[in-house]
């Protein structure tokens, strides 16, 4: 038809599919928003089955994870999740609690990222997107 037409997704659009995983709701009231302002298309579940969910319903470039996130496991079951479903996503830990411990869980686990929060959001945004821009170049 004449004057209609179809938007395409370029790779840049298709890089920009987030999900935060965070049991606080403080941080997952704010740092979506900061996001997606940043221009991800961001997706949010409280908790491990919320994860899961998401995951099996939908595609991701990006995880972006809590590790506590409360009693139905931790950061590091929704990053095993994402990598089965999705391995060419970028998963990234974020934690308050930093320990040697998960450092080298996260190492063995292959995580693309291990934040301490408070993060500093344009450090945490150049992580992303610098992870991204080398995953892309190795597809």
């Amino acid at each position: 038809m004449a004057g209609t037409s179809t938007p395409v997704e370029t790779s840049h659009d298709l890089s920009k599919r987030l999900l935060f995983v965070d049991d606080e709701e403080g941080i997952r009231n704010t740092l979506p928003t900061i996001l997606e302002r940043r221009g991800f298309d961001v997706r949010v579940a409280a908790s491990v089955p919320e994860a899961l969910s998401e995951i099996r319903s939908h595609k991701f470039d990006v995880l972006l994870s809590d590790l506590n996130i409360g009693e139905d496991g931790d950061g590091f079951t929704v990053i095993r999740a994402m990598r089965k479903a999705h391995p060419k996503c970028v998963a990234i830990l974020l934690t308050g609690y930093p320990a040697f411990e998960t450092a080298v869980q996260a190492i063995e686990d292959e995580v693309d990222g291990y934040v301490v929060k408070p993060a500093d959001i344009n450090s945490l945004v150049s992580t992303i997107e610098r992870k991204l821009r080398t995953r892309q170049a190795r597809s």
